[in-house]
């Protein structure tokens, strides 16, 4: 199992409570958290894109910094963590992000990465004069993106003519150092995106949820996958609160429920021009961390959440994406006491004598 965290590029946490938790977003922290992650073996960090707001909590006067940039400036920094840039179509255009992106895989040594985000925003888009186009066109557009992207990276004169982008005989050098390109993350829950991730993607992200329902999802992108002769990594978002016994854990999510912020998620409720960014979240819980984050069960005695991880990588879940409430403290917690119990296995089982 591959884990991934949540870079904090967008200030004001990552649950919709009126809790206690980190909401730095500066530039010191952000090399502080990486290079703690990289000391502890995480395998990517993801950078999410925002102009206004804030993922989960609430937005403060910190604002948002941009992911690529952020990037650039910490790389050089790392020798062996992967970066993850989540990416708005809309904002950026395909060809400016190939020489971004190869300009910071040359710089990472090879270890760039984007993750696509169609855009659901539709407040942020208008306040900046971007077009708001309906949810087919969206995601017609970031297939031609994806497709302009890749011609970019791989072809030495690309030509592309499509409803949203044309390019003539266009050279892009040099090229990004991973071969064939840096991997594409892409996530969402609707039908238009799943299609999207199957033709073109690497890395599908998956909302949180419990295992039963991502074995469903993944079997559905899968099939569609292998239309293309194609086969996808899966990536599922969890929120963690791994602590010494099941009921302390369990006793800290009730508080943080307890404590939603109700104003934020009525707005998150009210919103009616996604399709199935929040479609399978039913109660309070499930509005409360980023992403359904706490769908995905990962809470418990580090025991109980070990064994969670382990049902997920039976069904076939390559990378998780952790948050946490208080990551600098609780990020060596977990790989100083989860991941060693998912990684002692014997004849199948986790040994717990």
């Amino acid at each position: 199992m591959k884990y991934v965290i949540w870079g904090a590029n967008l200030s004001g946490g990552f649950l919709r409570a009126n809790v206690e938790q980190t909401k730095e977003g500066s530039v010191a922290y952000n090399r502080k958290l990486v290079q703690l992650a990289e000391q502890y073996g995480v395998d990517s960090v993801l950078f999410a894109t925002r102009y206004v707001g804030a993922i989960g909590g609430s937005a403060t006067d910190s604002g948002q910094l941009d992911p690529l940039t952020l990037i650039s400036a910490i790389a050089h920094e790392t020798k062996k963590i992967r970066f993850i840039a989540a990416v708005l179509p809309g904002f950026l255009h395909p060809a400016t992000l190939a020489k971004i992106g190869t300009t910071i895989d040359i710089i990472s040594n090879g270890r760039f990465h984007i993750n696509l985000v169609s855009g659901w925003f539709k407040e942020e888009q208008e306040m900046f004069g971007i077009e708001w186009i309906k949810h087919e066109d969206r995601y017609k557009r970031s297939t031609e993106y994806l497709e302009v992207l890749k011609g970019l990276w791989t072809e030495e004169s690309f030509s592309y003519e499509g409803d949203f982008y044309q390019l003539k005989e266009a050279v892009l050098t040099p090229k990004p150092i991973q071969k064939p390109y840096p991997s594409i993350y892409q996530g969402g829950n609707s039908k238009d995106s799943q299609e999207m991730a199957a033709k073109l993607s690497d890395v599908y992200f998956m909302n949180g949820a419990p295992a039963e329902e991502l074995k469903e999802q993944m079997q559905k992108v899968s099939a569609e996958a292998k239309k293309y002769g194609r086969k996808l990594q899966f990536a599922v978002n969890a929120f963690v609160i791994a602590r010494d016994t099941d009921e302390e854990a369990i006793k800290e999510h009730e508080y943080i429920v307890a404590h939603a912020d109700d104003r934020a998620i009525a707005q998150v409720k009210a919103r009616t021009e996604t399709k199935g960014m929040w479609k399978n979240a039913k109660n309070i819980s499930d509005f409360v961390a980023n992403n359904e984050g706490f769908r995905t069960g990962l809470i418990g005695s580090y025991l109980t959440v070990a064994e969670k991880i382990k049902e997920l990588e039976a069904i076939g879940v390559d990378q998780i994406l952790l948050t946490f409430r208080k990551p600098l403290e609780e990020l060596p917690l977990f790989f100083r006491e989860v991941k060693p119990l998912v990684e002692e296995e014997e004849n199948g089982a986790l040994n717990i004598d």
